[in-house]
């Protein structure tokens, strides 16, 4: 059974799959899902870019609703530095999404002897940068714990950032830390957000585990309320340019939002290294997925 997605037949029933691995992605990482779902819609079902990116936000932002409420009550949110970083994490998507109408007033390029939508062949490469760039330093990094049977937290780089002024986040263990910091890193994440069409929860994971600090699951915890108010604010305005598809959304969200609390469940019976180490493994395997499409596009 088919559904007409932006005149595409696009089959249900690999719709609400896909949505089902993306919830228990969303539920268990705190990633909402958007690194995953973007590019296979793109790839193996074929919906344009825009459509993909601007329809994934909302299905984001349900999925990681349901995922919020569970890691609340599990006491691993902490709602204050959620706040502070949603606010440069607008600016940023204000601007990705301007970028993004940017590249598809491009049109096509020409690569070897294909034609390709400069869209397409921008946005893919952006992607695997991105996911390889992540999950090739988070697996080195889980892979080292993990063989020395360490599991200390790793130390937040920008901790050690003298710029103020400071905030601290008690119940993330965070004493002291950069206000500037934090607003500007969330700015560069947004762009992500609005270009990309993904929730940031990929890029605000490693950050807070890494740049500031945080326990691995207070930072999958807060960062699925980061997600869920970015990708609200996301959905918005990709929806005054028409790249959402209300079908697409919904058949999405059929699957994910009860895989996402399989997810969560799972999330608090693994240690954290063992979060991060299958964080970076599931992120090479899409990336690995965008270079083998990015090397048809340009060889046929």
């Amino acid at each position: 059974m088919n559904v007409d997605i932006s005149g595409i037949p696009v089959n249900i029933l690999g719709l609400i799959a896909l949505g089902c691995i993306s919830g228990f992605l969303s539920g268990f990482f705190g990633i909402g899902g958007g690194p995953v779902i973007t590019p296979i819609l793109n790839i193996l079902f074929g919906i344009p870019f825009p459509i993909c990116i601007g329809s994934t936000l909302p299905r984001t932002a349900g999925t990681t609703f349901s995922a919020v409420l569970r890691y609340w009550k599990f006491g691993n949110i902490d709602a204050k530095l959620a706040l502070m970083i949603v606010g440069g994490n607008f600016v940023g998507i204000e601007i990705g999404v301007y970028l993004l109408d940017w590249l598809d007033k491009l049109g096509e390029i020409s690569v070897g002897k294909q034609s390709i939508p400069a869209l397409q062949f921008y946005l893919q490469w952006l992607f695997f940068g991105v996911l390889i760039t992540v999950s090739g330093l988070i697996l080195i990094e889980s892979l080292i714990h993990r063989r020395k049977s360490d599991h200390k937290q790793p130390l937040g780089l920008l901790r050690n950032l003298r710029l103020p002024p400071y905030a601290s986040f008690p119940i993330t263990g965070v004493r002291q830390i950069s206000l500037p910091a934090i607003v500007y890193s969330a700015l560069v994440i947004g762009i992500f957000t609005g270009l990309l069409g993904i929730g940031g929860g990929i890029l605000f994971v490693p950050l807070l585990i890494y740049g500031y600090g945080v326990e691995t699951h207070a930072a999958v915890g807060t960062t699925s309320l980061i997600v869920f108010f970015s990708a609200a604010y996301g959905t918005a305005t990709h929806a005054m340019r028409g790249n959402v598809d209300l079908w697409l959304v919904v058949f999405l969200l059929i699957g994910s939002t009860i895989c996402a609390q399989v997810g969560v469940i799972a999330n608090q019976r693994i240690q954290g290294d063992s979060i991060r180490f299958c964080f970076a493994f599931i992120v090479l395997i899409v990336a690995g997925m965008i270079g083998l499409n990015l090397l048809r596009l340009i060889y046929g």
